[in-house]
């Protein structure tokens, strides 16, 4: 793991895809995130869904993201990236935002780069939310991938 903010191995990279889930403790969206690896698994080793290692910080510095909502043509979308305390889901706070434009047709999305990224340490994680909305299934958000890298807390 790197001290220095840059990843030395490949193991340090992470690539989380959204994932529909149940209710959500932080009253966010149903989303969460598992890990896709290198040789094309995924990262069960701390269940379904994967969480910061210990003495590990995140740091997310891209967001793909992909919308449809027919009935939403031609309006504002905003995508929000929060990080939440594991233990008190209210305490949060807002770490990205993304307003997109949807098409005549409702879709809309892309791919945004951080210049310094947001952490994530193991007692938080990342809940999601769309304003205004609908967050879906089936319209709403259709794909969210965060990439970043882990470094030594």
């Amino acid at each position: 793991m790197s001290t220095t903010g840059i990843p030395n191995k490949a193991s340090d990279f992470v690539v989380l895809e959204g994932v529909g889930v149940g209710p959500t403790a932080s009253g966010l969206a149903p989303i969460d995130f598992i890990r896709h690896l290198p040789d094309g698994t995924n990262d069960t080793s701390a269940g379904s869904f994967w969480r910061v290692p210990k003495k590990s910080v995140l740091v997310v510095k891209e967001v793909d993201w992909q919308y449809d909502y027919a009935a939403a043509a031609g309006t504002l979308q905003i995508l929000r990236l929060f990080v939440y305390n594991l233990t008190t889901p209210a305490t949060q706070f807002r770490a990205f935002e993304s307003a997109i434009v949807l098409s005549p047709t409702g879709a809309g999305g892309g791919t945004f780069s951080m210049t310094n990224g947001f952490p994530v340490s193991p007692a938080a994680w990342i809940g999601v939310d769309m304003m205004p909305g609908p967050i879906g299934p089936p319209s709403g958000l259709q794909h969210l991938i965060l990439r970043g890298f882990l470094i030594a807390a």
